[in-house]
């Protein structure tokens, strides 16, 4: 006999059948152990105690959340590389989770349908669903938080609601600077509100100052790290402002994954186009419904977190990364599910929801293709079977040198020849020293040493210089699928 269901409940077994198709779909690429060089410093600082983590963060360009949460699953699983994955790759199936169990009970089942569907099938997640940075437990945390700020606001200011909400702008902050600009902005809104409204809302604004100021007390030790850190690693801070193709990648972030950003960037433009017909057709005369204003204060946001970091960028220090904006992404989802969700034309959203799927699956497949070729071992291997537990390990392209530090434990060198000023941040790599001379390691010394370059051989090339008896073993250039790493491997003997 056959069971008969109900429309409701049809609709939830979707739901659910979305979040764990979705949730299969982002882990498929994420079983391997390679690495670039924020993994591996990920991996290195994990490694240290919580003190010694807040104290090495410090001079880093990120707080130290993430860290810890690392070294608590590292001493777990004895530092394994998967596991490590699994914390990015948590948040993100969680998120989806909150599709079901939030969006839709806040925004109604269309809208948390679509969300699910976009955190888990957009191109970008299945990209960093495995990368192991703080991004996606960035962009979870952010996300709850706006969640209960939203629930805050619409009359639901409990002890519970301002509770989680803390909870989560203080753990937002601690993960990232775009989660902390995040945090500011929402707490700043949740602000102005309640001072608009201090007459009715006294007991509300009563709670929201303690809650601020619990936060503020809360993050105050971090926040003279974070002037002490202004001040020590400017020297070292890497990122570029360079126009177009900085406006070109934060436009095509989410839609390209491992597709060409030419096609992320088309695929980018026709989604936003669709959802800008949506809105001025059917979403735009509801705009002073709070659910309305709610996607549009969100977009609102996203938008601030941008301009913000391009003012401090032309300003003061560039700090504008595309793969930062992965933070407050969660404020952009949900935007384009609920503008998604009040089309009426139910194949429309199908189409556009297939197209999406498409995109991501051939993403998908770049991503698989390339995270498990056999290029990503070729080089390891090679030193893994020739290394030596004396052998040293120099290099001046910490992109590649750093990587290999984290793999082995013999005794490391980063010749730092443009003075980086990282001597601090890079005490996560416990087994590696900075020198700014190559006789500090080559003076005296009698042995093996492992060259790690990029794509050149200059350090080979200043080594033969200035050596009268470097022989050399070995080199071989590896160019890997991962994140498209180049190593220069150079074997080389100073025992004569």
């Amino acid at each position: 006999m056959l069971i008969k269901l109900s429309q409701d409940k049809k609709i939830k077994y979707l739901h659910i059948a979305i979040i764990i198709a979705g949730i299969i779909f982002i882990a498929l690429n994420i079983f391997h152990s390679n690495l670039w060089f924020d993994e591996s410093y990920s991996v290195a600082i994990a490694k240290h105690s919580f003190s010694e983590i807040w104290s090495i963060g410090a001079n880093d360009v990120h707080p130290i959340l993430y860290y810890f949460v690392l070294h608590i699953v590292g001493m777990i699983t004895n530092d394994n590389i998967i596991a490590l994955r699994l914390v990015s790759f948590l948040p993100l199936a969680i998120l989806g989770i909150l599709g079901y169990t939030h969006i839709r009970k806040d925004f109604g089942y269309k809208t948390g349908i679509i969300f699910s569907f976009l955190v888990l099938f957009l191109p970008v997640s299945a990209e960093y669903a495995g990368e192991i940075r703080m991004y996606s437990l960035g962009m979870l945390l952010g996300t709850i938080m706006a969640i209960y700020a939203y629930r805050i606001y619409k009359e639901q200011d409990n002890i519970k609601n301002f509770v989680i909400f803390g909870i989560n702008s203080l753990l937002v902050s601690y993960t990232h600077y775009y989660g902390l600009m995040l945090a500011g902005i929402v707490n700043l809104l949740l602000f102005v509100y309640y001072i608009k409204n201090r007459k009715t809302k006294k007991e509300g604004l009563k709670k929201f100052f303690i809650i601020a100021l619990i936060q503020v007390i809360l993050y105050l030790p971090w926040l003279m790290s974070f002037l002490k850190q202004l001040q020590g690693v400017s020297n070292g801070f890497w990122i570029s402002l360079t126009f177009p193709k900085t406006l070109i990648e934060i436009i095509s972030m989410q839609f390209t994954g491992s597709l060409d950003i030419t096609i992320g960037f088309i695929f980018a433009l026709f989604i936003f186009t669709y959802i800008t017909y949506v809105f001025i057709k059917y979403v735009r005369q509801t705009r002073k419904e709070i659910e309305t204003k709610s996607a549009i204060i969100s977009i609102g946001i996203y938008i601030a977190i941008i301009l913000i970091a391009l003012i401090i960028s032309l300003c003061i220090q560039s700090i504008l990364l595309y793969r930062y904006l992965l933070i407050p992404t969660g404020l952009l989802i949900f935007t384009l599910a609920f503008i998604i969700s009040r089309d009426t034309n139910r194949y429309r959203i199908i189409t556009v929801c297939i197209i999406i799927l498409l995109m991501s699956i051939i993403s998908n497949i770049g991503l698989i293709k390339n995270n498990y070729d056999s290029s990503n071992i070729n080089y390891l291997k090679y030193i893994q079977n020739n290394i030596k537990e004396e052998d040293l390990i120099l290099y001046s392209d910490a992109i590649s040198g750093a990587v290999i530090s984290t793999y082995f434990d013999n005794q490391s060198y980063f010749y730092d020849k443009q003075h980086w000023n990282v001597e601090e941040a890079y005490k996560a790599f416990s087994n590696m020293k900075i020198i700014y001379n190559l006789d500090d390691v080559l003076e005296n010394y009698k042995g093996r040493i492992w060259l790690i370059e990029g794509n050149t051989s200059t350090l080979l090339e200043e080594i033969i210089d200035n050596t009268d008896d470097c022989e050399l073993i070995y080199k071989e250039t590896y160019e890997t699928k991962y994140k498209n790493n180049i190593y220069t491997i150079e074997l080389i003997d100073l025992s004569k």
